[in-house]
């Protein structure tokens, strides 16, 4: 054995590198000596697949980022193009609004790519997070709906060139039906309205909650899946009055739009912006005074989806205000106090009049006045009737101050100071013993 200490020849590897730091396991050797084949692994360990799954989300949020780009660029150029064939700036066939047209259907194509990108990266997290290497066995009937549904609803698109079509509207009468020639990009310029689904998705990806490992490991605890039905409710409960607002002027905008594209054609009053304003306020609002009206099935289908929406928006406005104007914790406390003070001084004053009508009863009673025994025995019973209603209220307001919650948080509680206060007993027994026996060991010095 020589004098200096020679290194190990066991070359250890946790396999566990740091995030980023490299993925593959591959090449790695477990207390392998030096000189040996390291051995091969077939899966990659914790921190590679962790890293790339942080690399996963970040180019997933990128490409939903870029979606609703496109979604929201192709949504613009159809209005703009709509709103210059609407003025007469160019009609439908036209180089101007075929080469508007063009640049919507090369968007449309870019986000069907797009799409499809953030589908596949989707698929390669759902693989991370299940520890699968068959990209097949996270294809599901499920997954395939979805991206064929959204991929319909985003290929809808108004095509170049003038094309037309017969639609059944009614005359200035409201009674006869007629077929009126109008252009087919109104049939598909209202379906783009519905890439705004996208938002939905992009606000779930951004969302705090969404992007915090801590809050989705306590979600998957509680068995709590992070969508946007849960990131929706969050914020209506943070943020009610924005989100209700955002909802109200999105759908009201919309309405009007889609109203005035839909009966641009078939007459006056739906050209000028304001009149369709209104006719859709008055029934979001479900009042429908009836001076103005859609003369298109397409128009009343709009109509139709308007009062559902604002029968629902109303809803969500009560509920809000019925949560708003409710007493927090605080202010409940501090009211049930003080009403309770005020019962417990109209009890002690009902049971000085049962004392006083009593004596006076009594009284008069002896006295032989029956008048006035009469209208002090009325004034006891009032009493009685009296303090017997004052000791229901005072029941009902302590069970209505005092929850099933705060019972339980109050046992708890008391519980928490129940051992507390054994475990400060049973020390101070300790520190009594030990003081009796230096006392004993104290006399016997004495005595020795």
């Amino acid at each position: 054995m020589s004098g200096k200490a020679q290194g190990s020849s066991i070359v250890e590897d946790p396999g566990i590198p740091l995030v980023g730091k490299g993925g593959s396991m591959n090449g790695s050797s477990y207390g392998s000596s030096v000189g040996e084949q390291p051995k091969t692994y077939k899966y990659e360990n914790v921190g590679a697949r962790l890293a790339r799954r942080k690399e996963l989300f970040v180019r997933r949020k990128l490409i939903a980022d870029l979606s609703l780009f496109f979604a929201m660029l192709g949504i613009v150029l159809m209005i703009v193009e709509t709103e210059l064939c609407m003025a007469n700036v160019f009609n439908k066939g036209q180089p101007g609004s075929i080469i508007v047209k063009s640049l919507i259907s090369i968007t449309t194509a870019i986000l069907l790519g797009f799409i499809t990108w953030y589908h596949y990266l989707d698929i390669k997290v759902f693989m991370i997070d299940n520890s699968i290497d068959d990209w097949r066995l996270a294809i599901t009937m499920s997954r395939g709906f979805h991206l064929a549904l959204e991929l319909l609803v985003c290929a809808v698109h108004p095509i170049p060139g003038q094309h037309e079509v017969q639609m059944l509207v009614y005359d200035d009468t409201k009674r006869v039906r007629l077929l009126q020639v109008i252009p087919i990009d109104v049939i598909f310029s209202l379906p783009m309205f519905l890439r705004f689904y996208l938002v939905c998705r992009v606000m779930m990806l951004h969302s705090r909650l969404y992007q915090d490992a801590s809050s989705q490991s306590l979600g998957a605890l509680n068995r709590i899946h992070f969508n946007f039905r849960f990131i929706f409710k969050s914020l209506m409960n943070l943020y009610p009055e924005y989100v209700l607002t955002v909802m109200a002027l999105f759908l009201f905008i919309w309405a009007s739009w889609a109203v005035r594209a839909c009966e641009m054609y078939h007459g006056q009053e739906h050209r000028n912006f304001l009149n369709s304003m209104w006719m859709t306020a008055i029934t979001f609002l479900t009042v429908g005074y009836g001076d103005i009206v859609p003369a298109s099935y397409c128009g009343r289908g709009i109509a139709v989806l308007t009062g559902l929406f604002g029968t629902g928006v109303t809803a969500l406005v009560v509920a809000v205000l019925a949560r708003k104007l409710e007493l927090s914790r605080a202010e409940k406390y501090v009211h049930n106090f003080v009403i309770d003070i005020e019962l417990d001084k109209q009890v002690k004053h009902a049971a000085a009049n049962i004392l006083k009508e009593g004596w006076l009863s009594y009284k008069y009673k002896k006295a032989g006045n029956t008048g006035k025994t009469l209208k002090h025995q009325r004034r006891l019973l009032h009493s009685i009737h009296r303090i017997r209603d004052l000791r229901g209220d005072q029941k009902r307001l302590a069970d209505s101050s005092v929850s099933l919650t705060e019972m339980h948080r109050n046992q708890a509680f008391m519980m928490t100071s129940l051992t507390t206060v054994q475990s400060r007993s049973r020390e101070m027994e300790s520190r009594l013993a030990r003081i009796e026996d230096k006392l004993d060991r104290l006399l016997q010095q004495s005595r020795a």
